[in-house]
């Protein structure tokens, strides 16, 4: 392809070359008859000169009478002659001739022989060794983009094992939490049991103590203070016979060894509110079960019930309002009246004793048929023990262990060592510097638990608003009834 494309000028430079050596021949022909009649002109005129032979002795020259004073011209003009119709242009004719024949050996000679064949090697060679080149430069992309890819790869597989890969710590909550609901809707129905046991002393339920009189109540209540709560030793004894000796006798035969409670752990819990609620973590209640008599009741049941009694509603509402009086007379509908608003009010009173003593109430832990909570008290107990020292006999700290949180921990136990006891501990700190995965998780699982810790602080609030509101509307009642009474008599 190359080689035809410099044909066309080869074909120009020759016919060109032709036409040169045309004009060369011509101007040849011109100078030969010009320099034949020059030759012959320059003949005769030697040959006169030549026939002219000078004379031997003569002083005087006589000029030859062919020595023109013309000669020297035309000698000038012929020489003039020669150089513009012969030797220019010849010496031109060879330049070019030089010219082309030069431009020949380029174009002919060196160009396509040589050069041409020499541009294509070279750019065949070019052309193999750049793809050889490319193709190494692709093999280096496609190793770097292998490692890179590879790198990401692991990487993104050592995060994931990072991130999804949670710590031990962080398994205390999700460990911990699972009868958190179930023991808080349990707190619930105990904390109703107890309200409504507690109204239906106040208004005489059927087959109560205080069912039929008020004075009933009182009764039982004493005889189950001499059996269960009453301490000779108090209202100041100091010898056999004083202090509550003969109070305390329980067969009724003197002061002697049966005087006071059965149980001694159990003296005067019916009115200690610190022994009895404020201090245990979990009280045995189980008001969902039914018992055969009620010394077959836990003893926390019992005592919780005995405090609340004392506490609130000590006297209860006579019993003397019969149906026949209620439905004839309208001061004793009235007097009924008061006396459920009275209730009422103690009801309110008693429901933040209520649930105080139901946030305590034993969880559902320890129930085999609750797949969802297997003995969530063990692991509890397992926080506690790390914040205790070490004893001898580890069987010996287990049971200490369970006397503080219970074996069934309750609401208010659970939530105790997940928003408290489990900050006390310094390993969590030091857990806390951990993958920043497990970390967001914690922060997570303590933001859930503040929450939980606000909706309860939040319903102690709406409690502590209630009984504000009662205790008020108590004592605005009787400027309310003096206003209402100046009202009616127009003052």
């Amino acid at each position: 392809m190359q080689t035809a494309v410099w044909k066309p000028e080869r074909t120009r430079v020759k016919q060109e070359a032709d036409k040169k050596l045309t004009k060369k021949k011509r101007s040849i022909k011109k100078v030969l008859v010009i320099f034949g009649a020059l030759f012959l002109f320059s003949g005769v005129l030697s040959g006169s000169v030549l026939t002219n032979s000078p004379k031997k002795a003569e002083a005087i020259c006589t000029p030859c009478i062919l020595c023109l004073p013309i000669d020297a011209p035309i000698t000038v003009l012929i020489l003039n002659l020669m150089e513009d119709l012969f030797w220019q242009p010849l010496i031109e004719e060879n330049i070019e001739d030089h010219i082309y024949s030069e431009l020949n050996w380029i174009v002919d000679d060196f160009f396509r022989d040589f050069w041409l064949k020499g541009l294509a090697e070279l750019t065949e060679y070019l052309t193999v060794f750049s793809m050889y080149q490319m193709q190494m430069v692709g093999a280096f992309f496609d190793a770097n983009n292998h490692i890179q890819t590879t790198q990401l790869y692991f990487k993104l597989q050592a995060e994931a094992h990072k991130d999804y890969h949670p710590s031990d710590d962080f398994c205390y909550f999700g460990t911990n939490v699972r009868s958190l609901a179930a023991s808080d809707a349990k707190s619930r129905l105990d904390m109703l049991a107890l309200s409504q046991r507690s109204l239906q002393r106040q208004l005489g339920y059927a087959n109560a103590a205080s069912g039929s009189n008020a004075n009933d109540d009182k009764n039982a209540r004493w005889r189950q203070f001499v059996n269960t709560y009453c301490d000779p030793k108090d209202n100041n004894w100091y010898q056999a016979g004083t202090g509550l000796d003969f109070a305390c006798d329980r067969d009724g035969s003197g002061a002697g060894a049966a005087a006071g409670a059965l149980d001694r752990s159990r003296v005067n819990k019916d009115i200690d509110y610190t022994a009895t609620i404020d201090s245990p973590r979990t009280l045995e209640l189980s008001f969902a079960d039914t018992h055969a008599s009620p010394s077959a009741m836990p003893h926390d049941e019992q005592d919780v019930m005995a405090m609340s009694a004392n506490l609130y509603g000590n006297t209860l509402p006579v019993r003397s309002l019969s149906m026949a009086r209620l439905e004839s007379s309208v001061s004793a509908q009235r007097l009924y009246l008061d006396l459920r608003s009275v209730a009422a009010k103690r009801s309110v009173a008693v429901h933040s004793f209520n649930k105080i003593v139901s946030m305590k109430a034993s969880g559902t832990n320890g129930d085999a048929s609750a797949a969802s909570q297997p003995e969530v008290g063990r692991f509890m107990g397992a926080v506690i023990a790390e914040l205790m020292p070490a004893p001898s006999d580890p069987a010996e700290l287990s049971e200490e262990i369970y006397n503080i949180i219970g074996e069934n921990p309750s609401y208010y136990a659970q939530m105790e060592v997940l928003t408290k006891k489990i900050y006390q501990n310094p390993k969590f700190f030091a857990g806390l510097y951990d993958k920043p995965a497990n970390v967001a998780r914690k922060k997570v699982a303590m933001k859930a638990m503040e929450l939980m810790l606000d909706r309860e602080l939040l319903e102690s609030e709406l409690r502590q608003e209630m009984l504000l509101s009662v205790m008020l509307s108590g004592e605005l009642g009787a400027k309310f009834r003096q206003v209402d009474k100046n009202m009616v008599i127009g003052k």
